[in-house]
């Protein structure tokens, strides 16, 4: 079984290698670019680059590869095998590690002791 090497908890899931906020700028860089199109009535390049933005997009998703990251110190452990047991992101965990984080924050015991 897999676990982290920080912190040595089991709870990681799998995510795309790839730094989100640039994914949401290459969003954000699309959008713009079709908003200014089509407030010059270029109807067709705005399809085209919201078409290719999308396109791009999908691009990544198909060649970029997976990575592993904690969900309780957020180390991310690229080029590592990755079997069934890890699944995609669940909000469910992430809360409960934000919550643990959250009391550590302010003194409060965790009740963490059986999670690692």
């Amino acid at each position: 079984m897999a676990y982290c090497l920080i912190c040595h908890s089991k709870d990681l899931f799998v995510r795309k290698d790839f730094p989100q906020r640039l994914g949401i700028l290459l969003v954000v860089i699309g959008f713009i670019a079709s908003g200014i199109a089509w407030f010059y009535y270029k109807i067709a390049l705005t399809f085209g680059i919201l078409i290719a933005t999308a396109g791009i997009d999908v691009l990544l998703y198909l060649f970029v590869g997976d990575a592993l990251e904690c969900y309780r110190c957020h180390a991310l452990f690229r080029r590592v095998t990755i079997d069934d047991q890890h699944g995609a992101f669940n909000l469910e965990t992430h809360e409960r590690y934000r919550q643990l984080t959250a009391r550590a924050a302010e003194g409060m015991p965790t009740g963490d002791e059986n999670n690692s």
